[in-house]
């Protein structure tokens, strides 16, 4: 009985103290035809970026292939991208602890072309 105790206090405890280095944040921000969120997750151990980028134009059947681009300190990107049904694109980013991390200061810039257009927006941290 006191074994399975304390295994479940030293389990509660390891989730508690990985709980407590965690950091979420999150920026969004939109343009004439896109919206687009990036959450960010950090710990010691990680920096984890998942960004989703909505198609809020009227047919987007119409849209074809995109390609984005994320500026920020480590951005990222892709082109060739296919919206869902629900006219959205997902994508991530996964960083080590020794690479440059995002803060709630960092400045955050979404480019997106699709079908001979563009368009530049800020996505700003959300409070």
């Amino acid at each position: 009985m006191r074994i399975k105790m304390l295994t479940v206090f030293l389990l509660a405890a390891l989730l508690l103290l990985t709980a407590c280095g965690t950091k979420d944040f999150s920026f969004s921000g939109k343009s004439d035809h896109w919206q687009a969120e990036l959450k960010v997750n950090q710990s010691s151990d990680f920096e984890k970026q998942d960004f989703v980028l909505k198609y809020t134009g009227d047919d987007a059947d119409s849209v074809g292939n995109v390609e984005y681009a994320v500026e920020s300190i480590d951005g990222f990107g892709r082109t060739g991208a296919t919206l869902d049904k629900n006219g959205i694109i997902k994508d991530g980013n996964e960083t080590d602890p020794s690479g440059r991390n995002i803060s709630e200061d960092t400045e955050v810039t979404v480019t997106v072309m699709w079908d001979g257009q563009s368009e530049t927006f800020d996505l700003k941290l959300q409070e």
